[in-house]
């Protein structure tokens, strides 16, 4: 009798206590569930972001690659500055050439008119 009555008690006290009311569950869930909304509008807002941020690091990379074909032009355009150099100091030094042979040919002419107003 006495198991009994222990065991009816025990039966007793855990439908009594033992399951929770809707409106218990309840009160204990909104905390939790507010949690979850105010992380779930913070997620969006940071999703908006990252958005936000991929775009300008694609915009970032184009420029970049813009970057390094405006290098590039430039490399080729340093190189044709320095055979159009050469070029020119190639050309100079003809032209310095020429006009040698010129003032020698002045000088030669010269003398030999001077020789023949002489006679």
């Amino acid at each position: 009798m006495k198991r009994g009555l222990i065991l009816f008690t025990l039966i007793m006290g855990l439908t009594l206590t033992g399951c929770a009311t809707k409106e218990y569950v309840a009160k204990q869930i909104a905390p939790v569930s507010q949690k979850v909304d105010n992380l779930e509008q913070r997620i969006s807002g940071l999703e908006g972001k990252v958005s936000s941020l991929e775009n300008k690091v694609n915009a970032l990379s184009d420029k970049v690659a813009d970057i390094d074909e405006l290098k590039a032009e430039v490399a080729r355009i340093k190189s044709m500055v320095e055979e159009a150099k050469m070029a020119a100091s190639r050309a100079e030094a003809k032209a310095d050439e020429a006009l040698d042979k010129a003032e020698s040919a002045l000088r030669r002419a010269e003398a030999s008119l001077n020789k023949n107003l002489k006679k």
